[in-house]
């Protein structure tokens, strides 16, 4: 007797990216959401810089850290090309948003009207990441463990 055959495709893999971005949005969401209502911290509005900024000052620095980061995006992706530069892309958001955020938990520490505003951004940053390295391991393992295996191979070099 004979059995069917499926025929899967090399692209498989993008069928979990949908579900990986729904996800991890609706998660990282959720949580904040929970956050706020646990630290009794507002909502900032999106794209606007009303309240998101605690002075001046932060908001000086703030466009300093993101010309800095497109600068060095471009770079990595000219020196290393699209594809190796792609992964440094990925490791870079993550490494350069880090002192960004802290940063601005340094000055909503010291400026902000409500104190609790500074612990909400502390722990905002870390769960975003968790939620979002565990999402990319559900949905997509594929592009994970690849990504891993080069991540790997670039610091053991």
């Amino acid at each position: 007797m004979e059995e069917t055959a499926y025929f899967t495709s090399p692209f498989e893999w993008m069928l979990g990216l949908p579900a990986f971005f729904v996800v991890s949005w609706l998660a990282i969401f959720c949580i904040n959401w929970i956050l706020r209502k646990i630290l009794g911290v507002e909502r900032k509005k999106w794209f606007s810089s009303d309240g998101y900024f605690v002075n001046e000052f932060h908001e000086k620095v703030e466009r300093y850290f993101r010309y800095g980061s497109v600068a060095l995006y471009i770079v990595f992706l000219l020196v290393f090309g699209f594809e190796q530069g792609s992964i440094y892309f990925v490791l870079f958001t993550f490494l350069l948003s880090a002192p960004q955020e802290l940063f601005k938990a340094f000055l909503e520490k010291k400026h902000a009207k409500n104190p609790n505003d500074y612990k909400f951004t502390l722990l905002e940053y870390p769960v975003s990441i968790v939620i979002f390295l565990t999402c990319a391991m559900t949905f997509t393992p594929d592009i994970f463990n690849l990504f891993m295996d080069e991540l790997s191979s670039i610091f053991s070099n």
